[in-house]
């Protein structure tokens, strides 16, 4: 297993998710990293997407609804683009 940002193979254990997996942390870089994630990041289509449903007034339970991302997920989207 080696860091996904630098490739180091310089890594130790850091505790654990709240989901009990373990994390991992690259002692060259100091990322933090979980093994195999299943949560990836929302991909450049479903963003436009959302952009567009925001454009239409569409309420927030909706494009939850509709694009499959989280709620909390959207309002941290929301804020960093009012910015």
């Amino acid at each position: 297993m080696g860091c996904p940002r630098c490739q180091s193979t310089a890594i130790i254990r850091y505790g654990h998710t709240h989901y009990g997996k373990p994390r991992f942390r690259c002692r060259d870089c100091s990322r933090q990293f979980v093994e195999n994630a299943t949560r990836q990041p929302i991909d450049e289509a479903t963003r436009q997407l959302i952009d567009k449903l925001l454009l239409e007034e569409m309420p927030l339970a909706a494009i939850v609804r509709v694009t499959g991302v989280s709620r909390r997920w959207l309002q941290l989207y929301l804020k960093q683009k009012n910015q």
